[in-house]
């Protein structure tokens, strides 16, 4: 008997029951506190299954397929219990349990939408529980064979921040289920006018969760992965971005759909499709679309139809029902002068909308090409060439709306309030660009962001009256102003040096005298690590950074070792280590570089990625041109990735007796590992270790990280302001 799938199946009818119960509770009352029961039942059932699952990956219970192919023996307890949302089964079931918890915080508020509300919310989690019924998470092993031990976890997800990050991020994805749930009632019950006081605070929620998980994400990518960055603009990652951005658009909205009674008709449709949002974010991500183009993205797992079929049928139902009640919805005009904080407000939710739906045709890229020819992504030049001016302008906003009344402001006195922003912000501007050679675009970003950080400072202390939460909103401006500065220095003017180390030798780069003593073996390969030293005058750090092939993927990994300061951070990421012992005839070719072996030149051209087989498995090539004098040839070695593991197809070179084979690769780096057999290739031992770094300096970081923990305080305060006043609603 699988306890585990009766739990499921049970919780399974309770919402369709709920919602019936739900439907037809203005009649009898004993209706709506049969529903609330099984809204219980619903939330204590997922509360079993959760606990059934956690209980199984700590005890070892490998007859589960999802418990063996993200668990083994040996995973200690702490990486256990993240392995529970490691997969696709296990993050739905997360997902599902956050949404039934959160059903009971939406029930306690009393109002006349709250049975609609509870419906179209229960229909949201009727998709999850349809989804872990086709695709459990207790399903047992084919065949009845169990396994002795599990394949463990993979190796990248093997960091404290797995426990945090991803329970964080579906925090903020049930949490945009509320106001869209209130806002097909309040549309359905042609109720709009008083939906601004209780969708506030779940905004706000759904926007704060959301942003924390993906700064968390960010800093998690910039430590653990070894790729140099904090954002790569991958699909998976503006999954999340892109509702997000709504949401910031949705919160604006409210605040003057609140005081104003305007933008009735804008705030409706921002709660409505940034849920719908991350129902798309979830399609790409999650039903292999993008499987040939994001590191990170799942591949189909037999959900996919079912997905697809959600997607459209919410996208239709909501959007279909705002434009059936659009001209139903009346409210007061918006205030046209330039100089208004309505303008100002919705300046800035018009940017960010812009912004999220750039974002949204780039990450779509792949299906939108597919449709007339070959899929094709789009580079992050396309990302950059459009938020460094939607970024400019929002800049503006911010620097500016602090200053701004409602109806119109004098611009005199506009001018006389921002005139201390705009004079340091300039200051600022010309002493950066006499310092730095840095380019114009950046040199305009510069200074809307220290005018934005200047001006909503200032509002905090003259606006707030000793009041914290008045400066909830400067705040979070004032945080944005300072991550914007950090990204600027961190990304554009960021430098690398490249250095060749023998054990036992020292090599210099931005001032630091690094010394490499070896490497040091570990229980495990991720255990083991590459002792370097790092001597700056009188200071002296131990790093120790790690480069393994994972038993896991068969991938060759990096963990680099961050050094950070106050103005910069020393990153120092491992590319290559050359062993005594080892094969002297494994070449590590970076994308466009070249590379010389024997009388060779040898160029990693790009990637070529096959087509998925039914076993699930991907074969990946790299396009690699060999010349030698005027001659030249292309060669395609390849490896195919499967749960099995991975196995190469070696390719021999025409004409001569070399074999390549493609042994490892790292699609971050946009590097692949090449062995290389034939008569060349007995170059003998070598006597000692080598280690290749790339060693960056990367300017203000910590304005990076400082500006994402003051937006999260800042959007904190402000839930907590918008949760008191709607408390004080009747």
């Amino acid at each position: 008997m699988n306890v585990g799938n009766i739990v499921l199946w049970i919780a399974g009818l309770t919402v369709p029951v709920g919602m019936w119960y739900y439907a037809r509770s203005s009649a009898f009352a004993s209706r709506l506190v049969t529903a609330k029961r099984l809204v219980w039942a619903h939330a204590a059932l997922l509360t079993l299954a959760c606990a059934l699952l956690l209980y199984f990956f700590l005890s070892d219970q490998f007859r589960y397929e999802y418990v063996g192919h993200n668990s083994s023996r040996d995973l200690p307890l702490f990486y256990k219990i993240s392995a529970f949302w490691a997969g696709q089964e296990g993050t739905f079931l997360l997902w599902a349990w956050i949404t039934a918890v959160l059903a009971l915080f939406v029930m306690r508020r009393r109002n006349d939408l709250l049975p609609l509300t509870m419906v179209y919310l229960l229909g949201t989690q009727l998709f999850l529980m349809v989804l872990l019924l086709v695709r459990s998470p207790f399903a047992p092993v084919a065949g009845g064979m169990v396994p002795a031990d599990g394949n463990g976890l993979n190796p990248l997800l093997k960091d404290p921040w797995m426990v945090i990050h991803p329970p964080i991020i579906f925090v903020g994805y049930a949490a945009f289920a509320v106001p869209f749930a209130y806002a097909l009632a309040a549309l359905t019950r042609r109720q709009w006018q008083s939906l601004a006081a209780t969708v506030f605070p779940w905004a706000v929620f759904a926007a704060a969760t959301l942003g924390m998980g993906i700064f968390i994400g960010g800093f998690w990518a910039y430590k653990v992965l070894g790729w140099g960055g904090y954002w790569g603009w991958d699909p998976v990652e503006n999954a999340s971005l892109v509702p997000w951005l709504t949401g910031l658009a949705l919160m604006h909205a409210l605040l003057i759909f609140r005081v104003r009674g305007q933008l009735g008709k804008t705030t409706v449709f921002l709660a409505v499709v940034s849920y719908v949002l991350v129902v798309y974010g979830t399609f790409l991500t999650r039903s292999g679309v993008l499987a040939d183009f994001s590191v990170h993205s799942f591949t189909d797992v037999g959900i996919n139809v079912y997905l697809t079929v959600y997607l459209i049928a919410v996208t239709l139902l909501s959007l279909g029902l705002l434009v059936f009640r659009a001209r139903q919805m009346t409210s007061p005009p918006i205030s046209k002068a330039v100089n208004s904080r309505e303008f100002g407000i919705v300046l800035s939710i018009l940017l960010l909308g812009l912004t999220a739906g750039f974002v949204l045709v780039g990450t779509s890229s792949p299906i939108l090409t597919g449709i007339g020819g070959t899929p094709a992504n789009v580079t992050t030049l396309y990302y950059s060439s459009i938020t460094l001016p939607l970024g400019i302008f929002i800049g503006l906003a911010l620097g500016f709306s602090p200053f701004l009344l409602f109806e119109r402001t004098r611009w005199g006195d506009l001018f006389k309030a921002a005139m201390p922003s705009f004079a340091l912000a300039a200051l600022v501007t010309v002493a950066v660009v006499w310092w730095t050679p840095i380019v114009l675009v950046h040199a305009i970003l510069v200074f809307v962001a220290v005018l934005a950080l200047v001006s909503n400072l200032v509002a905090a202390i003259r606006f707030s009256q000793g009041r914290l939460m008045r400066i909830a909103g400067h705040l979070t401006h004032f945080g944005f102003a300072i991550m914007v500065l950090g990204i600027i220095a961190s990304s554009a003017y960021s430098s690398e040096e490249r250095v060749k180390i023998s054990s036992g030798e020292h090599a210099a780069a931005f001032g630091y005298d690094i010394t490499f003593r070896g490497a040091v073996e570990g229980a495990r390969a991720d255990e083991g690590y590459l002792d370097l030293t790092l001597s700056r005058g009188s200071d002296t750090y131990a790093a120790r950074p790690r480069l393994y092939t994972s038993e896991y993927t068969q991938q060759v990994m990096r963990t680099p070792f961050v050094k950070k300061n106050l103005l910069y951070d020393l990153y120092v990421a491992p590319l290559d280590h050359e062993r005594p012992e080892g094969d002297s005839n494994v070449l590590v070719l970076t994308k466009g570089a070249t590379a010389r072996y024997a009388d060779w030149d040898l160029t990693f051209e790009r990637f070529e990625t096959g087509e998925h087989s039914q076993s699930g498995a991907m074969r990946v090539g790299a396009v690699i041109t060999a010349a030698r004098g005027r001659d030249s040839v292309m060669v395609v070695p390849a490896l195919e990735i499967s749960t099995a593991g991975q196995h190469p197809f070696p390719t021999e070179v025409p004409g001569t007796d070399l074999v390549f084979s493609l042994v490892g690769m790292s699609v971050e780096q946009h590097q692949v590992f090449l062995k290389i057999e034939g008569p060349s290739s007995t170059a003998g031992p070598r006597d000692r270790e080598r280690v290749v770094l790339a060693i960056s300096r990367k300017p203000l970081t910590s304005f990076v990280w400082a500006g994402c923990f003051i937006i999260t305080l800042g959007s904190a305060l402000s839930f907590w302001r918008r949760r008191q006043e709607a408390m004080l609603m009747p």
